[in-house]
This record gives C-alpha cells, structure tokens and sequence, in this order.
C-alpha cells in the first residue's frame, strides 16, 4: 500500500500532539523532505549511517524513515550530537527518503514511549507517572518481580541482550519490589532524593557514565540519597518505542519496520 506523506504526519500529529510540549532539538517533525508518496515505513532510534546501509541494502525508495533523534548517537558523550552529515543527507535524497522525528512527544509516557514499552519488556508494571521534563511526564514508578537489584539488572541484561552497569548506592533489596524508570536518560538530579522520599532505591535509564557532564552531577546527588543508577544504554532502553511504533504504522495499513542499531558502551 501507497500513502500520500501528507496524510501519514497528519496522523502522527493527532495521536502525538506536539504543540502541547516544547523540544531539546531544533527539528521536530519532518526534518528531511525528499518523497510526496510512501511505500514503506522504517522505524529507528537515531538517524544514522548504519540505519541508512539497511535501508539501501534492501534497494527501497520513496520511504519514511521514522526516527526518535534527528541526529546520529553520539561519538563524544561530552558534546552536543552534530546534525546528519552531508554524505548522510545526500543518501536520504537520492534514495528519496523522508525523515520525521518525534523526541520530546515520544518520550511522553503513552502506550508508544520508550519508557512504557521498555516497562512491558522488562515485565514490570507501571503504577506512576514521574519526572517532568518540557512540559510532560517522560518516568515511570513500577512494580516488579525482583526482590534485589542484582536480581533486577541480571534480568535487564537478558533483556536487553548485552551488559548494564549498577552503580550500587542503595541497598541491594529493592523495597517493595519497585523500581524507577526512564529511557535515555534524566539530566535533573533533583529526582533522586524524590525517589528515596517514595521509597525507591533503584532507576534504571540509559547513560550513566560518570564522566557524562550531567550524569557527574546525578552520581553524587544519587550517593546523597542512596539510590542506585543502573545504565544499560542510550539506545537500548529506548529501542523498544521505535519497534512499538511499527504497530502504528501498520495501522495505518503501511508496510514498516524496525531497524536495530548498535548501543554505544561507553555510555555505561
């Protein structure tokens, strides 16, 4: 099946709703404008060169390529990511393939957002919305079937496939069983004597490498509140939104699917 391109982002806006938040990045949206018609949806976290070599190794044109970033993951975790590069972007336009990105409306916790559906990946379940960020709730509080935080970050590793980091600040018996969540990850360091004050010792997010400027700050705020940081990954805990979005595409009666990227280890 063929869509007009029009009527595929006029969907996304009426089940997004980006005017009712504000954006980190200055594109949000439609970001490359290369095709009037789609064949086919591809779904990725960033939009890179390895997300690009999939698409043409399968020889496809006239293509929306549906991204979370508009930008590559990062090389230097100290810096902003630079925008798609001129080879990239030259790719895009002669394979005639769109790009449209959602960050901040994604990351709102909905049945589509990475923490949601990093939740059901995990087998937890959310209970309570937290940590505000441009203007929408983006956490989760959950319940899970782990009684310690080795217990839970064996469980994550599994899940993810690869190794986590838990930087172990609380005790390893997770009260009650719960847990914090949010994929990516969280700059505010507020959120961690919040978290001792509900009575929750673990967050597990994405990049938790100390020597990430704004994770520093979260480590010694995390150690002041005896609550553990475990990372698995930029990428990886926030993969599952983008494969979630294969469904909505599909609803849409479009052929899509999700290309996997590589996790950046040293975000860990």
């Amino acid at each position: 099946m063929t869509l007009p391109a029009k009527e595929i982002y006029a969907a996304l806006e009426r089940e997004f709703r980006p005017w009712e938040c504000t954006e980190v990045f200055s594109t949000m949206g439609l970001q490359f404008d290369n095709t009037d018609v789609v064949n086919k949806v591809y779904t990725a976290a960033f939009v890179s060169h390895e997300v690009m070599d999939q698409i043409e190794s399968r020889g496809d044109t006239h293509c929306l390529l549906f991204t979370h970033h508009p930008v590559p993951q990062k090389k230097d975790l100290t810096k902003d990511s630079p925008p798609p590069d001129d080879r990239l972007v030259e790719r895009l336009r002669q394979s005639c393939i769109s790009v449209f990105n959602y960050h901040i409306p994604l990351d709102r916790v909905s049945p589509w957002s990475p923490g949601t559906n990093l939740a059901k990946a995990m087998g937890l379940t959310p209970y309570e919305e937290f940590y505000e960020q441009n203007l929408v709730k983006m956490g989760l509080l959950c319940r899970t079937p782990f009684a310690t935080q080795t217990e839970f970050a064996r469980a994550a590793e599994q899940v993810l496939g690869h190794r986590v980091k838990l930087y172990a600040y609380g005790e390893d018996a997770l009260p009650g069983g719960r847990i914090a969540l949010m994929g990516g990850g969280a700059s505010n360091p507020d959120i961690y004597a919040e978290l001792r004050d509900k009575g929750i010792n673990l967050f597990f997010t994405g990049m938790s490498a100390p020597h990430i400027p704004f994770c520093a700050r979260n480590h010694a705020a995390a150690k002041a509140a005896g609550v553990s940081i475990l990372g698995g990954t930029h990428y990886s805990t926030e993969k599952y939104a983008v494969m979630e979005m294969v469904k909505f595409f599909r609803g849409l009666g479009l052929d899509s699917e999700f290309l996997p990227e590589t996790p950046n280890f040293e975000e860990l």
